[in-house]
């Protein structure tokens, strides 16, 4: 099934969430946030959808794809993903020297190209471990305990079981911050990520011991992610699971978390992991070591939609993470909710199932390549 074209739109996201522009806090700029929305096309007139990276502005992202990607696409044949997938790698090292992260919405794309052929929902046709699974309310970042209790009592009521915190990246205040929330909900899974480069390796051992007696599930990203010495040395040091390697995105570098012990549980989603394709390489990588893989938020309606797709076909992810209280919904009719027990399902749709939000994403945008 021939690849006869690929089009590419970048859209400004209109009314923001409040994670719509994460990370960007204190360095927001006015480009952002965008999404880059991919069409692949085929000869069969079957049509895949991905959404590309635009949280600081999406024509990067768009170039890359248009220059880099689409020339190597054109022609072939869209059921050979993984021959793609590698030809991507090959095409980046001979002078392409792209972030990988761009290649993820293309690969998604043809993902759902397969599972339309096949007339079967994408999880399925990845051939799923579970038709559910629990997903955790993700905060925006904020300034004080009292407002991450009232964010996490709402999501609470709101069906979560689980709650994870985005910390102000002070330790003490983040100590007192997690600290709050566990004695407000005392029976909450909880999670802490305060997105590495805040702390020093002494800071996060003492952060973590605190948490290891708030009984949180895991310590997100308490240092920077190339930090694979201060890693080990706190998955070594610490009872509390160290999660790591979300910024080192691509799959081949996951390997070196493991055999570095720099990771308890490794990160992986299908907008910087290379697509489904890298995804699933890392959580079958980290389950022959008896590792988990939590997949990551992307940030981007439909994407999280294919790391539903993804979390159901694998077994070694507990939750699906789901911005919270808002974000992420833009472009697309059918963003990814909770059921009232804090069950996320996948719908019946061929494919992605998704249903594109084409008069949004038409009315803001930007350019098409």
């Amino acid at each position: 099934m021939k690849i006869t074209d690929i089009e590419i739109i970048v859209s400004k996201v209109k009314n923001l969430g409040d994670l719509d522009d994460s990370p960007a806090k204190d360095t927001t700029t006015s480009t952002s946030p965008d999404i880059v929305l991919v069409i692949v096309h085929t000869e069969e007139g079957i049509d895949g959808y991905g959404f590309g990276w635009g949280t600081k502005g999406g024509l990067r992202t768009a170039h890359t794809i248009a220059e880099v990607f689409r020339p190597e696409l054109i022609n072939e044949d869209a059921l050979a993903r993984e021959y793609l997938w590698q030809k991507a790698h090959y095409t980046d090292r001979l002078g392409g020297n792209t972030a990988f992260t761009s290649y993820g919405p293309l690969d998604v794309a043809l993902w759902d190209i397969a599972a339309k052929k096949a007339q079967m929902p994408l999880y399925k046709y990845l051939g799923y471990y579970r038709s559910n699974i629990p997903a955790y309310a993700s905060s925006n970042f904020l300034d004080e305990p009292k407002e991450y209790v009232e964010l996490a009592k709402q999501a609470a009521k709101d069906g979560y079981k689980a709650f994870k915190l985005h910390p102000p990246g002070i330790p003490e205040l983040d100590i007192e911050c997690c600290r709050a929330v566990r004695e407000a909900l005392p029976n909450m899974i909880l999670m802490s990520d305060p997105v590495g480069g805040h702390y020093s390796h002494e800071e996060a051992i003492k952060v973590g011991r605190a948490l290891e007696k708030l009984d949180f599930l895991w310590l997100e990203e308490p240092i920077y992610d190339h930090d694979m010495h201060g890693l080990n040395k706190l998955c070594s040091t610490l009872d509390i699971p160290i999660l790591s390697s979300e910024w080192n995105s691509d799959f081949f570098s996951k390997a070196n978390y493991i055999k570095s012990g720099a990771a308890d549980i490794l990160r992986a989603d299908v907008s910087w992991t290379g697509g489904i394709t890298g995804a699933l390489k890392t959580a079958h990588l980290a389950e022959a070591f008896g590792m988990n893989c939590e997949i990551h938020m992307t940030l981007l309606s439909l994407m999280d939609l294919a790391n539903l797709h993804l979390a159901l076909a694998i077994k070694n992810c507990s939750y699906l993470e789901i911005p919270y209280p808002s974000g992420s919904t833009f472009g697309i009719k059918n963003p990814v909710k909770i059921d009232s027990n804090g069950l996320v399902y996948p719908g019946d749709g061929i494919g992605l199932g998704v249903e594109l939000d084409i008069e949004a994403i038409e009315s803001s945008k930007i350019i098409s390549l």
